[in-house]
């Protein structure tokens, strides 16, 4: 259950591993027509988070069955005095990061996926995962 302010009954806490991949599918039919999309982590750290200052974490925003992946890379708690700092704070007590963008041309493009994975040597607690938000990118 949901111990924190948020929309959903139950979130993602990651206790600890040494990789991890998260990977969420919509249908573009259920989604607005000749709009661009941008895909947000959200999330926030508890008081003991480790690893997610030390490798960033690889998102992927694309449709199923292309070839034309923009891979963005970031660190999620990046030491004080690197800029720019790509995730915000909401204001809710979630913090967010752009995963990518797409454009939903006629709402009949297919499956889109939204794709984040770390690898590495470096062990991981601490964060918890609202969920991936898909909301229309204005002015674009």
């Amino acid at each position: 259950m949901c111990h924190y302010i948020c929309r959903f009954p139950e979130v993602a806490k990651l206790r600890e591993v040494w990789w991890f991949e998260i990977i969420a599918r919509i249908e573009t039919r259920i989604l607005s027509s000749k709009t661009n999309y941008g895909a947000y982590l959200v999330f926030k750290f508890v008081k003991s988070r480790q690893g997610f200052d030390a490798r960033p974490i690889e998102f992927d925003v694309y449709f199923e069955g292309s070839n034309n992946h923009k891979r963005r890379s970031a660190l999620l708690d990046p030491p004080t005095n690197v800029s720019p700092q790509l995730s915000q704070d909401r204001g809710d007590g979630w913090t967010e990061i752009e995963m990518g963008e797409f454009f939903n041309e006629n709402g009949d493009d297919g499956t889109v996926v939204c794709k984040l994975c770390e690898s590495g040597s470096v062990q991981k607690r601490g964060i918890i995962i609202q969920g991936i938000e898909l909301r229309p990118k204005y002015g674009k």
